[in-house]
């Protein structure tokens, strides 16, 4: 079923534009053969965070449940950023690493297959 917009223009400002976040950026994230839940997770992070800090303080707590996590190591991973190879610097903050506002991260550990190796 087709729409149809009455006028000439369609003009609106998203609430989910960079202004909004007081500095903040909103990110999202995908643990490849992890989907505990249905999409990315996403977040609201300081750009001046260091990357290695939101890994370790955010991330991790949030899949904590699932038995592969207390296995992860971040630097034995795969990346992807905004569906591009991408090797991050733990040690440098989100800004940069090249992570912008509505950036998408996938991740990828070799041998964590989820759990019983089914990528869940």
């Amino acid at each position: 079923m087709s729409t149809r917009h009455l006028g000439e223009r369609y003009e609106y400002l998203s609430e989910n534009r960079v202004e909004q976040y007081g500095g903040d950026i909103n990110i999202y994230l995908r643990w490849e053969k992890h989907l505990m839940f249905a999409c990315p997770s996403a977040y609201r992070v300081p750009t001046a965070m260091r990357l290695g800090d939101f890994l370790e303080q955010m991330l991790k707590p949030d899949y904590a449940a699932h038995p592969d996590c207390a296995a992860l190591d971040f630097t034995r991973c795969q990346w992807k950023l905004d569906k591009a190879p991408w090797q991050p610097d733990f040690d440098k903050s989100i800004a940069d690493n090249g992570v912008g506002h509505m950036s998408y991260i996938e991740f990828h550990a070799p041998g964590l297959d989820g759990v019983d190796g089914i990528g869940y």
